[in-house]
């Protein structure tokens, strides 16, 4: 488990540390101040620098640049570099003091790459100034070349090619790590993850977690898509059905609650043994529910193993979090507060007995 976080140069963050981490840790702070940033570096440090969750992260944020004979819009990763600015010498790192290694993303020359960097056919178009290169993680040395990239900072890839099949050949060794994003996640990694569920016969686990929002839900499953829309779809879509009623109703029917709900508790059964990151956790669940919520991941991330990085504009999702500390002692040693400032250069924590007091007493932390 990660216990502290060091950033540099990355994003808004020119030196950075989030310290007192615990189990369960919500990020709170004004807008703009680094929360979701704060998200993704933890998902790329406990990724072992996969540079599919870089692509990731780009894609969520609409960060493109244009290129190729197309002019077609292509990931942009001078964005993840503090100042957005990128060049030759560019670099941010990501470090922990726990047994995740460091990682370091650096723009270097071409000239001082050991092996040939990467460009792909749709991208010759484009004149490339230089290579990204990854260095560090439980890999140490990336066997993979660097990858080209534009002056812009737009990265040289592939569109045809999958996010998480470029560069590597296969997914990164090492314990999982999910990010959720506050449209929670889509169908093909949803269809991925459901896979892992059958597969540990869990669905039972995830239907007790959406009756949190609907009691009488009888049932879940996921549907083959048509031929066609398989590429678009993942291959799948989601049905419920409730009891007394014979007919299962798409889940969108039932609103953005019970996707949340989903999406949560399969990816607690995914990261067992690993890291869940959740970016406005309390997105679509109404306030009365949010102490059930927080009970559902705190209790599932002690059991399982996971440490859980989620963030939040709610006082009512904080208040939940009071209100779980307050009837289950026995958590919240497992939780924690972070209230995050970018004119500081590290986080003011909040242990779960703060967080009941400051609850109890009306105090703001968020």
């Amino acid at each position: 488990m990660l216990r502290r976080v060091n950033i540099e140069n990355y994003r808004g963050f020119q030196s950075y540390r989030m310290e007192g981490l615990t189990t369960v840790n919500l990020l709170v702070g004004r807008n703009n101040s680094g929360k979701t940033a704060l998200l993704e570096a933890v998902h790329f440090l406990a990724s072992d620098g996969d540079p599919a969750v870089l692509l990731a992260a780009a894609s969520r944020r609409e960060e493109v640049a244009s290129g190729g004979r197309e002019e077609r819009l292509l990931p942009d990763v001078s964005h993840f570099f503090h100042g957005h600015d990128i060049a030759p010498g560019s670099r941010f790192t990501l470090a922990s003091d726990q047994d995740v290694p460091p990682v370091t993303v650096e723009a270097v020359p071409l000239g001082d790459l050991d092996s040939d960097a990467e460009l792909f056919e749709d991208a010759r178009a484009v004149s490339s100034a230089f290579a990204l290169k990854i260095q560090g993680g439980r890999h140490g040395a990336r066997a993979e070349p660097a990858v080209l990239l534009s002056e812009e900072g737009a990265l040289l890839v592939d569109p045809r090619r999958l996010p998480w099949r470029y560069p590597g050949k296969e997914r990164r060794n090492g314990p999982p790590a999910a990010f959720i994003a506050p449209d929670s996640i889509g169908p093909v990694s949803l269809g991925t993850m459901w896979n892992h569920v059958l597969r540990g016969k869990q669905e039972g686990k995830v239907r007790e977690a959406m009756r949190i929002l609907e009691p009488d839900l009888e049932d879940i499953v996921l549907q083959a898509g048509e031929p066609m829309y398989r590429s678009y779809a993942g291959g799948s879509g989601v049905l419920v059905s409730f009891r007394g009623h014979q007919r299962r109703v798409p889940l969108g029917s039932t609103g953005d609650g019970m996707r949340r709900l989903l999406a949560l508790s399969v990816s607690l059964i995914h990261a067992r043994n690993g890291y869940l990151m959740i970016d406005e956790i309390d997105t679509g669940l109404h306030y009365s529910i949010m102490a059930k919520m927080w009970e559902l991941v705190v209790r599932t991330a002690r059991q399982s193993n996971i440490q859980v990085f989620a963030t939040t504009h709610s006082a009512d999702c904080v208040r939940g979090l009071g209100v779980l500390c307050k009837g289950s002692p026995d958590l919240r040693e497992d939780v924690s507060v972070h209230k995050i400032e970018r004119e500081l250069d590290s986080n003011v924590r909040f242990s779960g007995a703060e967080v009941l007091d400051a609850v109890e007493q009306e105090i703001e932390i968020r």
